[in-house]
């Protein structure tokens, strides 16, 4: 029970601090960008009374994207010094080397193929996606695209990955456990319907990825490449989906079909690299530790 209500403290303590440095940050960014809109006349003080009006203002719209984005930016990176300072997890130049290629090849593949199967599945869900226009927003900037393609993967790996479910793998002695608990963990943070079941799924990979090869860097590279299609795909064709692309060249039942080719080649494509990632790799140490494994506190 102890172990229990010290592996939940952590959980909290993790997404509580996270959240308080999105408000600090995100809040401080935006009262900076509306004070020099003040300052420089694009917008009037009597603006700042009707929030509804203030935010048609094209000049508010791009300086609040631009805020979110440094925000988030900001967020990101404080959260990676606390995590490492705290030793929940320590960030050393060793994540960047304990791998071997081949086994970094088929994960990252996994990745991509599993990116691909999730995406279908979860467009066959009645799921919202609540947060998509702020997304568009984000991605249109050029320092929210850095940080939604790379900086949010690496601190989002450090923190699910190598300092939550790391955390509750030793502690619990359990891998499963914590795969599961990180991967759920990770898609509720989200707070984004269709987000909540893709990113518990496509945590699911991450951690057994993260388990069986012991290198944060191989979970890293996939969550990058994920976030960066992601970002490129938005850029490109905006909030459209992809059903709905495939639906202006072909009619609506060919789109089901080669929706289902495509889950049912992309999933097996995923079962067979996870196949060649577990045999590539010995078995895990007991009890599991990650590769170069240095500086860990018990807590």
């Amino acid at each position: 029970m102890k172990q229990y209500l010290k592996i939940v403290g952590v959980v909290l303590l993790l997404l509580a601090v996270y959240s308080v440095f999105q408000l600090l940050f995100s809040g401080l960014a935006i009262a900076i960008y509306l004070f020099r809109s003040v300052m420089s006349g694009a917008i009037s003080i009597d603006m700042l009374e009707n929030v509804e009006a203030l935010m048609e203002n094209p000049a508010v719209k791009e300086s609040s994207n631009e805020a979110l984005a440094l925000g988030l930016f900001l967020s990101a990176a404080a959260m990676l010094l606390f995590i490492h300072f705290t030793k929940l997890f320590r960030l050393r130049w060793s994540l960047f080397r304990s791998i071997a290629f081949r086994p970094l090849l088929y994960s990252t593949l996994l990745v991509f193929t599993s990116m691909i199967a999730l995406n279908i599945f979860v467009q066959w869900l009645p799921l919202e996606n609540v947060l998509e226009n702020e997304f568009d927003g984000l991605t249109h900037t050029f320092l929210g695209a850095f940080t939604i393609s790379l900086l949010a993967p690496v601190l989002e790996e450090v923190m699910f990955r190598g300092a939550m479910q790391g955390y509750m793998t030793r502690k619990l002695g359990n891998p499963w456990q914590a795969i599961v608990i990180a991967a759920l963990v990770f898609g509720v943070f989200h707070m984004n319907p269709v987000q909540i079941v893709y990113a518990s799924l496509f945590g699911f990979v991450l951690g057994w990825i993260y388990y069986r090869t012991g290198s944060l860097m191989s979970v890293i590279v996939g969550h990058v490449l994920n976030n960066t299609i992601a970002t490129l795909m938005m850029l490109s064709f905006g909030n459209v989906e992809e059903s709905e692309l495939m639906a202006q060249v072909m009619p609506q039942e060919a789109v089901l079909v080669s929706q289902i080719v495509m889950f049912v080649l992309f999933g097996g494509l995923s079962l067979m690299l996870a196949s060649k990632l577990h045999r590539s790799m010995p078995a895990p140490p007991v009890p599991w530790h990650e590769s170069d494994e240095v500086g860990q506190t018990e807590m």
